[in-house]
């Protein structure tokens, strides 16, 4: 975003400050509370300057983005602004260098989203990143703690990278209010500036922009609470979840109880017992090219009215207590997971591990065996029900082949409650609650799991 913008929106908003003063200062004079008058009209500025990213739902338009442009709030270099904005491309490097919305920057779908991380007895592929990562990356784009990010993706690339990203963000504290995902991303844009006449500053561009790095870390974020954490689930969570909705002990089918929700879409060879069979390209239109399942344009999300009557078909209402999502790899489960949480504020949380995770914890693996206890194909203890259902006729992903078994781990948890196996929580929740700013993080992510959108599920 140029200079000249970034000072039109200062000067905007020290107008707004020095008019709310200038009054102030008068009442002052003619009343008795003086300073406090002062300080009342002051804050009274400062909040409405820091309303323009309040939106109703997580989603926005092309229209709204361009009026951030407008007042200068994209990459605003100024440390003391109260409310910048930073768009993100959620790609692989090659989609972000040939065209981009002018001041985006790239967050690499391919390298940055998904790592390989122990947890329960195990290692696994496309996890959560760490939170030295997270501090990585918010710091190269030049985030603060009144940042809000905008995600969205290049021509004919899936939305499901910038709900992905959503989904990491909100898993690292940031609040919901702070993030966004531009409906139908940059081909939403592009067509919205055509039909606008907007100005040649406004065309997709190759351009990468120049922004100021912070020292900002997640731990910024931590103000007493880890509640941000409850939206994701373990392994041994899960398992616990299954057999209680097996023993009875929660109602997979009451109007109050809880819903397991399987996106995968297509023909499955098994599902986790007491899950809804649903598909994560119902939430959204999609234009393809003929005979082919190639893009040609980003999805468009379906509205409010038209998701909820949906999900109530599938027996998923404002009602449930919490809402189980999962998918392959936790990627398509990220597409529910933003309309649950970010459109229509209902209780979700993301089985991240799915059920490329789950599908390996089986008696059947002939490598990377778990423990009896940990088996996902064994019965609920004190039940005749299987911890997963079985569709017959198709067949299962080969067992133990996205996971490593950790010998040691696979010895010493012998219960799915143990705390101690719920690895990437108590690394994580560790680093978000250690405070203060970073001072130095790692420049690479040498663990990534290398999933681009094309493999995620």
């Amino acid at each position: 975003m140029s200079e000249k913008i970034m000072k039109k929106g200062r000067t905007l908003i020290a107008a707004m400050l020095g008019t709310a003063m200038i009054a102030a200062l008068t009442l002052w004079g003619c009343g008795t509370k003086g300073y406090d008058d002062v300080v009342a009209a002051r804050n009274a500025a400062l909040e409405a300057a820091v309303t323009t990213t309040k939106t109703v739902t997580a989603l926005i338009e092309p229209a709204t983005l361009k009026q951030w442009m407008d007042e200068g709030r994209v990459n605003n270099s100024d440390p003391a602004y109260p409310d910048k904005v930073i768009i993100l491309n959620v790609v692989p490097a090659k989609n972000y260098a040939a065209l981009h919305i002018p001041g985006s920057q790239l967050l690499d779908s391919s390298t940055e989203l998904a790592i390989t991380r122990m947890e329960g007895v195990a290692t696994n592929t496309a996890e959560v990143p760490t939170g030295p990562l997270m501090d990585t990356y918010v710091q190269r784009f030049g985030i603060t703690k009144n940042t809000t990010l905008v995600f969205t993706v290049s021509n004919a690339q899936s939305l499901m990278n910038a709900t992905r990203a959503y989904y990491t963000f909100r898993y690292w504290g940031f609040p919901k209010e702070r993030l966004k995902i531009l409906n139908g991303g940059d081909d939403a844009w592009k067509e919205a500036a055509i039909a606008g006449s907007w100005s040649s500053s406004y065309v997709l561009t190759a351009t990468v922009p120049s922004v100021t790095a912070t020292t900002f870390s997640v731990r910024d974020l931590y103000s007493g609470s880890t509640a941000n954490f409850s939206t994701r689930y373990s392994i041994g969570e899960m398992l616990v979840l299954v057999d209680k909705v097996n023993l009875g002990t929660i109602s997979a089918t009451a109007p109050s109880g809880v819903s397991i929700i399987d996106v995968r879409g297509g023909t499955n060879a098994t599902k986790i017992q007491n899950a809804i069979m649903d598909d994560y390209a119902k939430y959204w239109t999609s234009t393809f090219s003929p005979g082919t399942t190639t893009l040609t344009k980003t999805q468009v999300f379906f509205d409010n009215a038209a998701l909820v009557s949906y999900l109530n078909l599938e027996n998923v209402t404002s009602a449930k207590a919490m809402n189980y999502v999962y998918c392959a790899s936790g990627h398509r489960a990220s597409v529910p997971f933003f309309v649950l949480d970010g459109m229509l504020n209902w209780p979700v949380t993301l089985y991240d591990g799915s059920s490329q995770q789950w599908g390996s914890y089986v008696s059947t693996a002939t490598t990377n065996k778990v423990a009896t206890v940990w088996q996902t194909d064994a019965l609920t203890a004190g039940t005749t029900i299987s911890r997963t259902f079985n569709i017959s006729g198709v067949t299962p992903i080969v067992p133990g082949s996205y996971v490593t078994l950790d010998a040691t781990s696979n010895a010493m948890f012998t219960s799915i409650t143990d705390p101690r196996a719920n690895q990437i929580l108590n690394e994580d929740k560790a680093y978000f609650t250690s405070g203060g700013t970073t001072t130095t993080a790692p420049a690479t992510n040498t663990t990534s799991g290398g999933v681009d959108e094309g493999n995620h599920c």
